[in-house]
């Protein structure tokens, strides 16, 4: 079987959760028996540029790889133009005549069985492939983009900000919406995502959890050191961590005054000079994720916005680190039946005063999260999916 996918940015190098999710994804595709052959195409923008180098040393002899340089860069006009016309300006900078023309290049002169889109900003080209293309066509959903911005637009105080968001999630909802129905088969990383398609759509919805390998990391148990992991060019993350520092970390620091709030991540320098607070120690982009949640305590997950699944907190976990979960943090982890989850700033301050005071209920806590990556988010499980759905007539 040969298959062409697209993305809509490399999956290497891995900068954030995003590229993490494409690159296991990657890798249990390329390990699925039945696919003998991956043509991958990147876009290459000014924010996740193509590097060669990158992929050198993978050991992926079925895949060959291919960027593709987009302008996807914020411009004024289009946005405002897309605004009055109701148009989703988040998929419109994803659109370029490049990367049409290329596509139908390679799906007219090959013989591909199936296409996959690696999100929704590769997905958008869908329509114009249906031209051309007979064979399968797949899209793998890393999360619900619209519910996303609808979490924003949702926390955001000022009016008119609120409102513009607000816009924005409309229109992407219905493009999103629309796209579902052109596919032939979704894979969802998220249940709870999966679930919500499934009511949307009749076309076939599969969960397909993003694999995790394992991991073997000592955990430093500290009672002085909690963590934050993740990308700050990523709205979402910035929200959930002034909603931590201003709201929760003060009362934290009143019962333990050395307590120290580690943040490390890409584009870390965005961070605002009103969070660079006493204790709050940012350490930039860090090249081994693994070893800096293994090394300052406690990991918080305190998204207030998002949907799907969220890859840091699936890597706390493989390695057994203590997680304190709000509810956007824990989507598609169903696991709110062996570890707590929060949905108010009372509850999440008392679960982690909890874990504070007794060591042992931290490494009781991040047992129970690595038992449940390694039963529930296995490559075996992942290619077992693909085989049966990519060898199946759409």
């Amino acid at each position: 079987m040969k298959v062409l996918v697209l993305s809509h940015k490399p999956p290497y190098p891995i900068v954030d959760g995003g590229c993490l999710a494409m690159s296991r994804f990657l890798m249990d595709l390329s390990d699925t028996p039945t696919i003998d052959q991956i043509d991958y195409l990147t876009l290459s923008t000014h924010k996740h540029p193509f590097d060669a180098n990158a992929f050198q040393g993978l050991n992926l002899p079925k895949v060959t790889f291919q960027g593709i340089e987009v302008d996807t860069k914020l411009k004024v006009l289009p946005a405002l133009w897309c605004l009055l016309t109701k148009r989703s300006y988040h998929t419109k900078r994803f659109l370029d005549a490049k990367v049409s023309t290329l596509l139908k290049e390679k799906l007219s002169n090959s013989n591909y069985n199936a296409v996959i889109f690696e999100s929704l900003y590769a997905a958008i080209y869908t329509q114009e492939i249906r031209t051309f293309f007979k064979g399968k066509i797949s899209y793998r959903s890393h999360n619900l983009e619209y519910r996303i911005w609808e979490d924003l637009a949702r926390n955001e105080q000022k009016t008119l900000k609120s409102w513009y968001i607000g816009q924005l999630a409309k229109t992407l909802k219905k493009e999103e919406r629309a796209i579902w129905n052109e596919i032939d088969c979704i894979f969802s990383i998220s249940k709870e995502d999966a679930d919500i398609m499934k009511k949307e759509t009749q076309k076939t919805v599969h969960y397909l959890s993003s694999s995790m390998p394992n991991h073997e990391r000592a955990i430093q148990w500290n009672s002085n050191k909690i963590c934050f992991l993740g990308a700050f060019d990523w709205e979402p993350n910035m929200e959930a961590i002034k909603w931590f520092i201003q709201e929760v970390f003060p009362a934290l620091l009143d019962k333990f005054p050395k307590l120290e709030f580690h943040i490390a991540g890409r584009k870390s320098e965005l961070i605002p000079e009103e969070l660079r607070q006493k204790n709050v120690v940012i350490h930039g982009f860090v090249e081994d994720p693994l070893k800096f949640i293994a090394e300052n305590g406690l990991f918080v997950a305190t998204l207030q916005s998002g949907s799907g699944i969220k890859m840091k907190v699936l890597e706390a976990m493989s390695i057994g680190a203590p997680c304190i979960l709000t509810t956007k943090s824990a989507e598609g982890l169903t696991i709110d039946e062996m570890i707590p989850v929060h949905n108010n700033k009372e509850s999440y301050l008392a679960d982690i005063l909890d874990l504070l005071n007794d060591e042992s209920k931290q490494k009781i806590r991040g047992e129970i999260g690595k038992q449940h990556i390694q039963s529930n988010f296995s490559s075996e499980l992942v290619k077992e999916i693909l085989a049966k759905e990519l060898g199946s007539n759409s």
